[in-house]
């Protein structure tokens, strides 16, 4: 018989270990910023579209109460339209309020709205 020849280490199937993913902090963050701005943009395109506010009930519940008590516990009837009127003319004022006040803001060089900007 002849010389062997050396056998050579045959490798194995490729596969390599799979490694657990490690998302990098600041992919992370970007992509969660941009989906709360997105979903901040959303709510704020839909509230500017409608022009119901504040909820019809609580807000007549308000009045009513209020009316309670100023006119020394006498129950007066409201209509409908007379509530709802009242109601979008407290819309309209928190509306104007907030804009000025959002003004003052960036006049200050500020983002953030300060209770002594109202």
């Amino acid at each position: 018989m002849g010389p062997r020849k050396p056998k050579t280490p045959m490798r194995g199937p490729f596969s390599p270990v799979p490694r657990p993913l490690q998302p990098s902090s600041h992919l992370g963050t970007s992509i969660l910023h941009r989906r709360r701005k997105f979903l901040w943009l959303k709510e704020v395109k839909r509230l500017q579209k409608s022009t119901d506010l504040l909820r019809k009930k609580p807000f007549s519940r308000v009045v009513r109460e209020l009316c309670g008590k100023f006119s020394r516990g006498m129950d007066l009837c409201w209509q409908a339209q007379a509530l709802l009127a009242l109601q979008e003319a407290a819309e309209a004022f928190l509306v104007h309020l907030f804009e000025n006040a959002y003004l003052l803001t960036l006049h200050a060089l500020r983002v953030t709205l300060f209770p002594k900007d109202i």
